[in-house]
């Protein structure tokens, strides 16, 4: 009986010191990211993503974008080249619809995969779907979101 109490005893002193040692480690990490935060040192780090994202839009160009309608259904398809020097991943294709140049919709795809440098990729906006057309519109504009 006085060997399992001790036996107890023992294990209750072992998480009790394993528990005030996680706790140290966790209240030293949140210091130094409140410290980070505060200084501006993850911003920075959140800068350099937005910094590349910004630049993997600019590097796509898109062209040949065009309306069609089909089977009562409308879409935009185009294509779009990564002219950057990086591979282009996670972007949004984004359609805008005007009516007299008053904006009326919005529709939007995304690009799967990688769009490597230099390398040419179609892309298709469907617009709403036969039973719901998008709105009345006389013009469009494409553009590219996102993307890292």
């Amino acid at each position: 009986m006085k060997n399992a109490i001790a036996t107890i005893i023992r294990g209750f002193l072992l998480g009790l010191g394993f528990t005030i040692a996680a706790a140290g480690v966790m209240f030293a990490v949140q210091a130094y990211w409140t410290k980070q935060i505060q200084s501006g040192g993850a911003s920075a780090l959140y800068g350099d993503f937005d910094a590349a994202a910004e630049q993997a839009r600019k590097d796509i160009v898109l062209s040949d974008a065009e309306e069609q309608t089909h089977d009562g259904q409308v879409a935009i398809l185009g294509k779009l080249k990564n002219t950057g020097t990086r591979p282009a991943r996670g972007l949004q294709v984004e359609a805008d619809l005007f009516l007299k140049d008053k904006f009326v919709d919005q529709y939007s795809t995304y690009v799967s995969g990688t769009v490597k440098p230099g390398e040419t990729r179609y892309f298709k906006i469907g617009c709403g779907c036969k039973d719901s057309p998008p709105a009345k519109h006389d013009s469009f504009k494409v553009h590219v979101h996102g993307g890292f």
